[in-house]
């Protein structure tokens, strides 16, 4: 039997086929058995009549959430249906049952970060995934178009990068090395080798806040090149993250959707030119728009990007900040 995706079954819109998936939603009456099936590709109602499964109704009725099945129907068009096309299903398969699946609505933040690895099935968790892959492969075209090649560093390493309180300690053979905090000291001897490269690959930092910046794993994307100056830089940024949001519209408007985002947000990041201001201007700026006098030296925290963002509708590149709030290894400007 071949089976299709989902996905595919609805582009088909008509005629007999077979598709797999889980169960998704489910509801019934006596005479009826409504599912929602889902795969990685979309949803689809299904629905089973008890006249033509008399003998399996008992085993049909107690079909519940994440039971994953094979179905055997004939697809047609249903506007009532979730994604406007039903299956009445000739024939099913039970491939493994699911009871008391624990994931329903109105839970707390805390119950589903603690069923995590229950919880990426839903169409929110999905979607969001599904950009993640976007945004991935679009940060590697677009260095790769430029002639840049991707360069990793070793994960365990005996030195620190950042600093040593935010180091994470493991035993190596006896011997203390630390999880690395950035690529950072790898990637500079890098470009002498390679000239052009980037890094899109996970970063460990001990740090005990709680606020959304301070997270003990992260997945940076990094690029260093040689032969370049500051300007180069600030373009590069700007380049990758236009085209992300150029790969994100053109594959997943669907996924938008689902997660509510508002896509005429995004058009302007496409269109604009990205501001680039100083770090005084924004001091300025912020003093003049927003009522907030900062003190010169002092970083800009997540409150002040977040004030300085209501000014406009495109990403800001603020540059020449104080010496003393930035890394050892950030060049003077």
């Amino acid at each position: 039997m071949m089976f299709l995706s989902i996905q595919e079954a609805i582009k088909k819109g008509k005629g007999k086929l077979s598709v797999k998936g889980w169960v998704y939603r489910e509801r019934g009456s006596n005479k009826f058995k409504f599912l929602v099936l889902r795969d990685s590709s979309n949803l689809i109602q299904c629905i089973l009549k008890r006249e033509d499964f008399k003998d399996k109704w008992d085993e049909i009725d107690k079909i519940q959430v994440e039971t994953s099945i094979e179905i055997t129907g004939n697809i047609k068009p249903d506007k009532r249906a979730p994604t406007g096309y039903e299956i009445h299903v000739k024939d099913y398969k039970i491939v493994g049952k699911s009871e008391n699946y624990p994931i329903a609505k109105d839970q707390s933040v805390e119950f589903l970060a603690d069923n995590r690895h229950l919880w990426i099935r839903s169409q929110r968790m999905t979607a969001i995934l599904k950009i993640r892959d976007t945004i991935l492969e679009a940060m590697r075209e677009h260095w790769r178009l430029k002639g840049f090649y991707e360069y990793h560093s070793p994960t365990l390493i005996g030195m620190q990068c950042e600093g040593g309180a935010t180091l994470f300690k493991v035993d190596y053979y006896g011997t203390p090395i630390f999880l690395a905090q950035t690529w950072q000291l790898h990637a500079e001897p890098g470009i002498f080798a390679l000239e052009k490269i980037f890094t899109i690959q996970p970063s460990f930092r001990a740090e005990k806040s709680k606020t959304s910046r301070h997270l003990t794993e992260i997945w940076m994307a990094e690029m260093e090149v040689a032969w370049q100056d500051f300007n180069y830089l600030q373009n590069d940024a700007e380049q990758m993250l236009k085209h992300v949001v150029k790969k994100v519209l053109e594959k997943n408007k669907e996924e938008l959707k689902i997660l509510q985002r508002d896509i005429k947000k995004l058009q302007p990041t496409l269109k604009k030119k990205f501001p680039r201001l100083t770090y005084d201007q924004v001091l300025k700026l912020l003093k003049q728009k927003k009522k907030m006098k900062i003190s010169w030296g002092k970083d800009l925290r997540t409150i002040e990007e977040d004030k300085l963002s209501e000014l406009f509708d495109v990403p800001i590149i603020v540059t020449h900040y104080p010496k003393k709030v930035k890394a050892f290894y950030k060049r003077r400007t």
